[in-house]
């Protein structure tokens, strides 16, 4: 009995170390975050930052799912992009929520790599309301992109072709918000088929 209730409870404490979490309620970054393109920072309890910044949670070691809620700032052009893989070695994927069509609504994604590099840029299904809850999850060389609002829910799966690494971070563009950052590695044993994503035209954050 005894032995049984210790391996449950070693099974739950590395259940949760491979978990993590930031809510941003709070007055600094701090340590927590590495900024590989600055500058990101904390105002009103959220993340924000610099067109093009970007940065990963040192506590995301190991994590192939991570999620953020994303709340535009303006109806200029804007992006929050959840990052995954080697983000310090510059070898990561880059999945971003972007708004540039003037509507006040998220309008396209993209599956790039690096720091909003190159990849597919794709117009979304239907438009996507202001927050929105974006996860990323990584199984292999498939990025799958879920997108939850008030609009409802959509779903886009990119293949990059080779094996993705682990670990997770964040990126901003413009006047953007993102809150409630959640990683965790996880298991999947589902392979999605990957999507046909519709052409997106150009970039305006490029």
């Amino acid at each position: 009995m005894k032995t049984t209730i210790l391996l449950a409870a070693a099974a739950l404490f590395a259940g949760n170390a491979l978990a993590a979490k930031d809510d941003f309620n709070r007055a600094d970054l701090g340590s927590k975050w590495v900024q590989t393109a600055p500058a990101l920072y904390i105002a009103d309890q959220a993340l924000q930052g610099d067109s093009m910044a970007a940065g990963y949670f040192t506590r995301s070691e190991g994590a192939n799912r991570a999620s953020a809620v994303i709340a535009l700032g303006s109806t200029s052009v804007e992006y929050g992009a959840i990052l995954i893989g080697d983000i310090a070695g510059g070898s990561n994927i880059f999945v971003k929520l972007q708004s540039q069509d003037g509507s006040g609504n998220f309008s396209h994604g993209a599956f790039y790599v690096g720091n909003n590099g190159g990849g597919s840029f794709f117009a979304l299904d239907a438009p996507v309301a202001s927050p929105a809850k974006v996860t990323v999850l990584v199984n292999g060389s498939l990025a799958t992109m879920t997108i939850k609002s008030a609009l409802g829910t959509q779903s886009y799966t990119y293949d990059y072709g080779y094996a993705i690494g682990t670990g997770a971070g964040l990126g901003t563009y413009g006047s953007v918000r993102l809150d409630d950052f959640k990683t965790k590695a996880v298991v999947s044993e589902v392979r999605q088929q990957p999507s046909v994503l519709r052409q997106g035209g150009a970039d305006l954050s490029r």
